[in-house]
C-alpha cells in the first residue's frame, strides 16, 4: 500500500480531535473512511497508532505521538511545495502559539496587520504558558510561537525580535513615581511587593533581587499581568515586570519606572521547530508579528 497525503490528513484530524466521527465531520467524509485510513496506516507501520480501550475518545500510543509529529511535518512540507508565487492575494492557513501574558500586547496588532495585508489568510492561534508552547512546537502542533526564550533547546530555532529588560511598576501617587530618576531594586524590595506567579516567570523576575542579596516582601501573588497592574493601581504594592502593557489598557494610575541596576535580559523570540518546513502562510504571519513587535518597541522607546 502506498502512503498518501490523504491518509496522513485523516490520521492527523483523528489524533487532534480524538474521534473518528469528529474527524470525518471536519474532513467532510464518512466515519468509516477515517477508520479505514487509520487501519491502513497501522498495517503499513505494523504498529498501533491509538490505544483501544473503554470510552469513545481515541488516545495516541507513544508510537502514534511520534508518527503524528512526522505526519504534520510531511503535510507542512507538501503545503510549502504546492504553494506557487502568485503574490499576497493567495490564502493559506497558519497555526501559531502565543505566550499568554504577551498575547494582549502584540497579537491584536499582528492580526489586524494580517487582515489588512493578506485578507484571505486563515489564522488560528492558541495561548499557552512557556512549557505548553515548547511542547506544541516539538509536536508540530503549531507553525511558530511568539514567546520568551527561557532555556529553549537546540531543537527549537529562535528569531530574536527584542531584548526586554524588567521595569518597576508603582502606584502613580507614590513617592517612587514622583522621582525624576530611575529607581533601584532596593527601593522596590522595601515596599509591599506583588509577584507575578507563573511557571518560569516568577523565578526569572526574582533573580535580579537575589543577585543583589535582596528579598522582596511579597504580600500578594497574581497569575495575570492584568491583576498585578490593577492591584498596583489600587495602591496595594509595587511589582517588577518585563511584559509591556497593551496600549489600550494603559492606566494613569500606575507608572513604569526604569531600574538603575543592570538586570537580566529577556529575549522575545519567534520560535519554530528546527528544520521545519516554512509555508508562505507562516512567513506572512511571522512578518506581521515581527512588525507589530517592532512598532510596539518603537512606541515604548518614545515614551
Amino acid at each position: 500500500m502506498a502512503l498518501s497525503l490523504r491518509l496522513l490528513r485523516y490520521f492527523v484530524a483523528a489524533a487532534e480531535l480524538g474521534s473518528t466521527t469528529a474527524a470525518a465531520n471536519q474532513m467532510s467524509v464518512s466515519q468509516p473512511s477515517i477508520s479505514v485510513a487509520i487501519r491502513e496506516l497501522e498495517a503499513l507501520f505494523d504498529d498501533p497508532l491509538f490505544t483501544r480501550g473503554a470510552g469513545t475518545r481515541m488516545t495516541l500510543t507513544q508510537f502514534g505521538e511520534r508518527k503524528l509529529a512526522e505526519a504534520r511535518q510531511l503535510l507542512a512540507s507538501a503545503a510549502a511545495f504546492s504553494t506557487d508565487d502568485v503574490g499576497d492575494e493567495e490564502g493559506g492557513e497558519v497555526q501559531i502559539g502565543v505566550f499568554r501574558t504577551i498575547a494582549p500586547v502584540y497579537l491584536p496588532r499582528a492580526l489586524a496587520l494580517a487582515r489588512e495585508r493578506h485578507p484571505r489568510l486563515r489564522i488560528r492561534f492558541v495561548e499557552g504558558d512557556l512549557p505548553q508552547l515548547e511542547s506544541w512546537l516539538r509536536k508540530r502542533q503549531i507553525d511558530f510561537a511568539l514567546m520568551y526564550d527561557v532555556g529553549l533547546g537546540d531543537d527549537i530555532e529562535r528569531d530574536c525580535l527584542a531584548q526586554l529588560r524588567p521595569y518597576g511598576l508603582v502606584p502613580a501617587g507614590s513617592r517612587l513615581a514622583k522621582r525624576k530618576r530611575a529607581i533601584s531594586l532596593r527601593d522596590l524590595a522595601a515596599e509591599p511587593f506583588i509577584l507575578i506567579d507563573l511557571p518560569q516567570s516568577r523565578d526569572f523576575l526574582m533573580t535580579p533581587f537575589w543577585q543583589c542579596g535582596l528579598s522582596p516582601n511579597v504580600v500578594h501573588r497574581a497569575a495575570s499581568i492584568e491583576l498585578v497592574r490593577a492591584m498596583v493601581a489600587s495602591g496595594l504594592g509595587v511589582s517588577l515586570l518585563i511584559t509591556q502593557s497593551p496600549a489600550a489598557t494603559q492606566s494613569p494610575l500606575v507608572v513604569e519606572c526604569r531600574i538603575q541596576e543592570s538586570t537580566v535580559i529577556q529575549p522575545l523570540v519567534i520560535a519554530r521547530p528546527a528544520r521545519a518546513a516554512r509555508t508562505r502562510a507562516s512567513e506572512w504571519m511571522s512578518a506581521c508579528v515581527r512588525y507589530a513587535v517592532g512598532e510596539s518597541m518603537h512606541a515604548r522607546a518614545g515614551r
